[in-house]
């Protein structure tokens, strides 16, 4: 049983910190699961995105009635958060595809560059809902997003990942 305390050495049983698995030549389920959820969610970004870019600003803002006389900058600030919610939205999808095509090969570098695009997307779903230009779907986006990290980086996807890019520490128990 792994230990209660944090220590700087870990518990040989502890089936969280290492993969004891025999690594193969198929990549491991969760790699794979990390992988379609990221392709889901950077379709769910471009939707939004085109679905966003189609409809353009509307005539009335949200909470813009209680406004007496809601000034013209008020709708240009609004529409210049839509234009970088949208085009962060298309941008960071093609990224996040892109990264995830190398999945398969076990690239570390690969998915260590998915991981900060996937926090950029977070960062701009989160930014983007809060300001008020998104609704309820980029929270389901973060949601997938965060799903297929965890998934990302679980002990069997880190084990092949290091087999395949050719860990220095592979082996080193």
């Amino acid at each position: 049983m792994a230990g209660m305390f944090p220590t700087m050495v870990s518990d040989p049983n502890d089936r969280n910190r290492r993969y004891t698995g025999e690594v193969g030549s198929q990549w491991p389920k969760p790699l794979k699961i990390g992988y379609y959820l990221c392709l889901i969610a950077s379709v769910l970004m471009l939707v939004i995105a085109f679905l966003t870019l189609a409809n353009g600003v509307p005539d009335r803002l949200p909470d813009t009635w209680m406004i007496e006389g809601a000034d013209e900058e008020l709708f240009d600030k609004f529409a210049r958060n839509l234009r970088v919610f949208t085009w962060g939205n298309i941008i960071l999808a093609a990224l996040i595809t892109s990264c995830c095509a190398y999945m398969q090969k076990g690239s570390k570098v690969a998915r260590r560059w998915a991981a900060g695009f996937i926090g950029l997307a977070v960062f701009l779903q989160l930014s983007g809902f809060l300001v008020g230009v998104a609704g309820w779907a980029s929270v389901v986006v973060v949601v997938v997003l965060v799903f297929a990290l965890f998934f990302m980086f679980r002990p069997a996807a880190n084990a092949f990942v290091d087999k395949r890019s050719g860990s220095v520490w592979e082996g080193v128990e």
